[in-house]
């Protein structure tokens, strides 16, 4: 398994566009508008923000159902996630349950390491391309 970078930190938050203009007019960050948009599947309506190779992804929770409403709920806005990019996506979750990590299994592309095996965090391993 070969980490290769931080792939993006998911922030949960109200109103994504009020998130967007204060990134923007606080920190000059502003939103790719070639990614994101709503995902009825997941509930969500999101937004990538690059920052250097990485980026920060704003998500709003647009049902009351799945994973990011319940987090809303529960704990307001805040850090969601933490995706690490990695080079073998089913390399990486054999090397994880080997060490007796609880991963899921990947799914289109996309694996998530149970936050008991990671300290709390909500980490997620993607493999781009």
């Amino acid at each position: 398994m070969k980490l290769l970078k931080i792939d993006h930190v998911g922030i949960v938050v109200r109103d994504l566009q009020e998130a967007l203009a204060t990134y923007e007019r606080n920190f000059g960050l502003k939103a790719d508008p070639s990614r994101g948009g709503e995902i009825p599947a997941l509930g969500i309506r999101n937004a990538f923000v690059p920052v250097g190779e990485s980026d920060l992804e704003f998500i709003q929770p647009i049902t009351d159902q799945g994973p990011v409403a319940e987090f809303a709920r529960q704990r307001g806005e805040g850090q969601f996630l933490l995706s690490l990019a990695v080079d073998d996506l089913e390399a990486a979750v054999q090397h994880l349950r080997a060490l007796g990590c609880r991963v899921s299994d990947p799914n289109n592309g996309i694996a998530f390491v149970s936050p008991r095996s990671t300290f709390g965090v909500n980490l997620q391993l993607i493999q781009r391309g």
